[in-house]
């Protein structure tokens, strides 16, 4: 969720559970109001902290020091590190929308980007299958949304490759690009932009072979993602788009837009 304010609101956690767990007792008891439904309790009108200790009830741990493994990932899945939560900061991180979590070298509540600037937004929290882990579901925030890990590496594995890479990439020359960059061309000239986004998805429909797909799809995901950089709008941004796509139910007949096809057909000087 990306707003914070749990009045009125309906929050469901999936349980995975033995009988004998008394997961549905402990959690009633700190619930404002719950209800049992399909291996799944729903809170009503919960207040943060009750949301919280309903969590910290669902989650199992063989931890001496009592502590839930983490992890910490974006919108879009990919896993930034892995840290450890206690039930102290899962209150904390639902009251404040942050991510927060438990430093074991200072024995306390870790808010992230405190100290370094690179905070967090939550979005989500989730429990595994097996009731042992929880996924905190991130936007990092702060003059590098790059960094998340304490060696300047938006994850605790090194540099993202791919897409991720391609994104941070664009994001450093759109503030600061070479001399000579064709990057900051097109940032700077949107009809150059508009052209090659048109060109290249032409090429792509005419590519035959596997490779030649692949070629014309780099290309065509490279000026794409250029043109969401220049906009502010980040991988995250376009999977969560794609997610409420799906949730959304629509019929729809899918056909061409004969307009938009002939003004695609004059960019690439084509004759109707």
């Amino acid at each position: 969720m990306d707003e914070w304010n749990t009045k009125g609101l309906k929050w469901t956690i999936q349980l995975t559970c033995s009988v004998g767990d008394d997961v549905v007792e402990k959690v009633a008891a700190i619930s404002k109001a719950c209800k049992e439904n399909a291996g799944s309790i729903t809170l009503v009108d919960p207040t943060a902290e009750q949301l919280g200790l309903s969590y910290a009830t669902c989650v199992k741990t063989d931890r001496g020091d009592g502590l839930y493994t983490t992890v910490v990932s974006t919108r879009s899945g990919e896993a930034l590190g892995l840290v450890y939560s206690s039930k102290e900061s899962i209150v904390a991180a639902l009251q404040s929308g942050r991510g927060v979590y438990y430093s074991r070298s200072r024995n306390g509540l870790w808010r992230k980007g405190d100290t370094s600037g690179h905070f967090q937004t939550l979005h989500r929290l989730d429990v595994d299958c097996d009731g042992d882990a929880l996924r905190f579901t991130v936007t990092q925030r702060g003059d590098d949304i790059r960094a998340f890990c304490h060696l300047n590496t938006l994850t605790c594995w090194g540099e993202p490759r791919g897409l991720r890479h391609l994104e941070g990439t664009l994001q450093q020359r759109l503030k600061d690009a070479p001399v000579g960059s064709y990057t900051k061309r097109l940032f700077e000239d949107e009809i150059l932009l508009r052209d090659k986004l048109v060109e290249e998805a032409q090429e792509l429909s005419e590519a035959d072979t596997k490779q030649h797909v692949a070629e014309e799809l780099a290309d065509v995901l490279y000026f794409a993602m250029v043109r969401a950089a220049k906009a502010g709008v980040s991988i995250d941004d376009a999977v969560e788009e794609l997610d409420r796509r799906t949730r959304k139910v629509t019929r729809r007949q899918g056909d061409s837009k004969v307009e938009r096809i002939k003004a695609g057909d004059k960019i690439l000087g084509k004759k109707g």
